[in-house]
């Protein structure tokens, strides 16, 4: 089974056209396709080059080496130039030490996390379990560390539920076949 892919044309970034059905029919606050909301997946500089980039990477047949799942670290590391901080099911001290040891890189690596599998959805209409996992590990540590910070969880809250509600992942399309640079 081919999957389309629904892939940004030049003004008409963000736009409910060119956004997967799937993506478009579950995840349907506005702060998701809205590009002036910072707090949004794709409104601010970084959110939205991860998308830029992921839709790259699909109109690009050549390329094969990318693994879907390691986009996050990918982006980080060699796109930002900073350290990868996989989210855990940390306590509270250990957030602190994240925080004290990586500063801002924490923060980027969660919200780079969140971005690129709410890209990988907009576009396919699909997620790996993988990355759609590691994006709710994000959004937990988010909503933990603005909670020790003292901040409005802003649309952290919203945006965990509505992945963790999806349930359109590329097994459902290709149990026995996957996609290939998802997992190597």
């Amino acid at each position: 089974m081919a999957i389309i892919m629904y892939v940004d044309q030049l003004g008409k970034e963000l736009d409910i056209e060119t956004t997967h059905p799937h993506f478009t029919a579950h995840f349907k606050a506005s702060f998701y396709l809205d590009r002036a909301d910072a707090f949004g997946p794709f409104g601010y500089e970084d959110g939205l080059e991860v998308l830029k980039r992921l839709e790259e990477y699909f109109n690009d047949k050549s390329d094969q080496g990318l693994n879907l799942s390691a986009f996050p670290k990918y982006m980080m590391e060699t796109v930002k130039q900073a350290s990868y901080v996989a989210a855990k099911d940390d306590g509270i001290e250990r957030l602190q030490q994240l925080v004290a040891e990586f500063g801002e890189d924490v923060r980027l690596s969660d919200r780079i996390t969140v971005s690129a599998a709410l890209a990988q959805i907009k576009i396919t209409g699909y997620i790996l379990p993988a990355l759609r996992d590691a994006a709710l590990e994000s959004l937990h540590r988010e909503i933990e560390l603005n909670k020790i910070e003292h901040i409005d969880t802003g649309y952290a809250d919203i945006i965990f539920y509505d992945l963790l509600t999806f349930t359109k992942d590329y097994t459902s399309v290709m149990p026995d076949m996957w996609c290939r640079h998802c997992t190597e």
